[in-house]
């Protein structure tokens, strides 16, 4: 079969005409090859031949190296296809009205298990520390406490004309600057003139509730969007088995609670209604607060993880949009406005989101997701309840959108009269709206903030008790999502062999899951005998890099006598994932940022983490299947690759020790640093219910380990406090260089001749 691209590069079309998507033809080529049996290489035979360089023997194909950076791509799609099936195949088999109600009270109990909630409810100590009156509407500017000392900005919006008002809760999407934003401003004022309260608030890390504050208000001293302080924020609630949405939730759920202190708020007509970030958090609520009865979704995250047609990191977002693990129960973000039906729901879109505030596939699986909203809907005899509209304008609470939320609450509060035209009129300058004198809670009021809370929880927990090496590799496994390895030796090839001063240098190649293949070198000095000792090495460079002259690897072979083998692991190196070839406005920047594979890996309940494992796994089987390798073999890793060594160290009970280079100390520390620079690969949801570094350390003994420069969150030097926390750990060994070379360290150390 023949392919042609089509003319604006979207599409591939086979001679027999049939339209493929860049998914569908990766598959039918990657079938077609391996029919002819050629492995998994994706290039097209052809009759090229190279002749190798004076000392290199080339055993590759085509005169081109395999192409690895649709690997984890594929692996990451098969996942995604067989969770979007077994979801489908549950929500298909609902055919009655007490099945749905059996499915919405599974969500809501499970997303409330995988978010850490629900909390307690605290007083809210309500304060009104301004007024502003305008014509038709009066705002009051207040804080109440969600929790305690946890203190929520807020602008009331309060109706002139006097009774009891439906009341809408507004929590608010990405903008820097909170509650103030233009078109936010617009929506409420304008509500408000039509008779409804609405509680507009600042979400955790965004206008007045900035918890690093920058030189202004409204900034951020982390820096980015909106997003940013949340990122930061969620990172660290993964590794305590929660999700950023438990604080964003709560915050609106004790919104409606104060709503509900009100004379002049009617209780049975409690609304939402969100843009962006706030239509993905009215989703949420709407199927944790029972009390709202009619929401509106605009432009929220509206389409599922495991869609059709996704393209891996697809739509995983920023930390509250992510639903950690979800798809490992059954469920997606779909799921959410499943469990609303069947109160009136709007949901409402702009076409131009797709491939630009989110994936290509957007539009394509928010729509596939409405067909499951009508079904839910029907079967509750309230097809009328539920609608989608649709503008093709950019990312926003624009003009159209406004008037349609308008028109959704008039209908279902029964507010004749009000209408859903929108007057022209002036946005207040933010100053106006502060609720606090700096324009900042925590220089205003103090009071706790997301990492304080994050604090208290993670000194709340308590690891259990240690029954040995047995139960803490289950543990690993069970928290890093990884099932038992293969005992045998991958298949494998060596592409090329290279003579160099001193050594041999070996490309190759081996099979770590269906999908993936992992490339390496393996370097082997000219005087290797029987007790030259072998050495993994997972280093921060590329594994290409190991041959680089006078490299790290290089030096460790050539002037520390070991043989010294690299690899890039998934996502790594040569094994990192490639660009989509649509989304271009969409994912250079999510493909460069590993943070977003890794939430799409988390949500799977397949950590980014624990493939890299496997593959070390994998690595150190084939490895011992060398011939020419023989003895005990050693771990190296370098910075977060440390961490991925000492899991597989514990996991493989023949490594003969496990050596870490400035790795961070622990995954505590990270949890309650007030600043970390430590990558969010290293991370696993609920981790730190099970065990911490040094506690997997433990497990290691009595083989040694040596931990060589240890740092901390920030990447500093952890010093003292290293050895004070490894200090029960007997196997453990740290150490500092100094002046020496850590190659001739780690090149001792590995012949036993070293610490530990």
């Amino acid at each position: 079969m023949r392919f042609v691209v089509s003319p604006d590069g979207t599409s591939i079309y086979g001679t027999n005409h049939m339209k493929y998507t860049r998914r569908g033809f990766l598959e039918a080529t990657g079938a077609i090859v391996t029919a002819a049996g050629v492995g998994c290489s994706r290039r097209p035979q052809t009759a090229n031949r190279v002749s190798g360089a004076t000392g290199v023997e080339l055993s590759v194909e085509n005169a081109a190296l395999p192409d690895y950076s649709h690997d984890l791509e594929q692996y990451l799609v098969r996942l995604a296809r067989d969770a979007r099936v077994r979801r489908k195949q549950a929500i298909d088999a609902i055919s009655t009205r007490q099945g749905l109600l059996e499915r919405q009270r599974t969500v809501t109990e499970q997303i409330w298990k995988m978010l850490g909630g629900p909390l307690e409810r605290t007083p809210l100590n309500p304060r009104v520390t301004g007024v502003v009156e305008r014509r038709g509407y009066r705002i009051e500017k207040l804080t109440f406490e969600s929790r305690p000392r946890v203190y929520v900005t807020a602008n009331l919006y309060v109706p002139a004309t006097t009774g009891r008002h439906p009341a809408i809760l507004g929590p608010l999407g990405h903008s820097a600057n909170g509650k103030a934003w233009p078109s936010y401003q617009k929506l409420f004022s304008n509500l408000a003139r039509k008779g409804y309260a609405v509680l507009a608030y600042d979400p955790f890390g965004q206008g007045e509730r900035i918890e690093y504050p920058g030189t202004r208000a409204g900034q951020s001293a982390i820096g980015g969007g909106g997003t940013s302080e949340h990122e930061y924020a969620g990172r660290r609630l993964i590794l305590l088995g929660a999700n950023f949405s438990l604080f964003r939730v709560w915050d609106g759920i004790r919104g409606i609670d104060f709503l509900l202190t009100r004379a002049d708020v009617d209780p049975e007509r409690i609304g939402c209604c969100g843009q962006s970030g706030g239509g993905t958090l009215t989703q949420f609520l709407a199927a944790l607060d029972s009390r709202i009865r009619v929401a509106v979704v605009s432009e929220g995250n509206t389409e599922n993880l495991a869609h059709a047609e996704v393209e891996p990191p697809g739509s995983a977002d920023d930390a509250e949009q992510n639903i950690v693990p979800a798809l490992s129960h059954g469920m997606d973000r779909a799921d959410l406005l499943y469990a609303f039906a069947p109160k009136p729901l709007l949901v409402m879109l702009t076409l131009h989101d797709a491939g630009h505030t989110y994936s290509p596939e957007y539009v394509a699986s928010s729509l596939d997701l409405f067909q499951e909203y009508k079904r839910a809907y029907s079967l509750m005899a309230a097809d009328d309840r539920v609608s989608l509209q649709v503008t093709t304008e950019q990312h926003g609470y624009v003009y159209e959108l406004r008037r349609a939320t308008y028109a959704w609450f008039n209908r279902w509060f029964e507010m004749t009269g009000a209408g859903d035209e929108e007057p022209s009129q002036a946005v207040e300058p933010d100053e106006t709206l502060f609720v606090t004198p700096t324009g900042f809670v925590t220089t205003s009021f103090g009071g706790e903030t997301a990492l304080s809370l994050t604090r208290q929880m993670a000194a709340a927990v308590r690891l259990p008790p240690p029954a040995g090496a047995d139960d803490m590799r289950q543990r690993i496994r069970s928290v890093l999502g990884m099932g038992t390895s293969p005992g045998e030796a991958p298949a494998s090839r060596v592409l090329a062999t290279i003579r160099k001063p001193g050594y041999r240098a070996e490309q190759f190649e081996f099979t770590s899951d269906r999908e993936i293949r992992i490339p390496g070198w393996l370097l082997t000095p000219d005087t290797a005998g029987s007790s030259t000792p072998t050495v993994l090495y997972l280093g921060e460079p590329a594994a290409w890099s190991s041959v680089a002259e006078d490299g790290f690897a290089e030096r460790l072979c050539t002037t520390g006598g070991c043989r010294v083998a690299t690899i890039d692991v998934r996502g790594r190196g040569d094994c990192a994932i490639a660009y989509p070839q649509r989304g271009r406005f969409y994912f250079p920047n999510r493909i460069t940022d590993e943070a977003y594979l890794t939430w799409f890996t988390l949500i799977l309940g397949q950590p980014l983490l624990g493939g890299q494992v496997h593959d070390t796994l994998r690595a150190l089987a084939y490895l011992r299947s060398r011939p020419g390798v023989s003895g005990a073999l050693s771990l190296v890793g370098d910075g977060p690759h440390g961490v991925i060594a000492l899991y597989a160290a514990a996991l493989d009970e023949r490594v003969r020790g496990v050596a870490l280079r400035h790795t961070v100390t622990d995954y505590r520390s990270l949890a309650v640093a007030e600043r970390y620079t430590q990558p969010f690969g290293i991370y696993a949801y609920g981790l730190l219910r099970e065990f911490d570094l040094p506690e997997v350390a433990g497990a290691v003994g009595p083989r040694p380990i040596l931990l060589l420069d240890p740092s901390t969150p920030l990447g500093e030097p952890a010093g003292a406090a290293a050895r004070d926390l490894y200090r029960g750990v007997p196997n453990a060994s740290v150490q500092t260089t100094g002046d020496e070379d850590p190659v001739l360290i780690l090149a001792a150390w590995t012949a036993g001749r070293g610490s530990g």
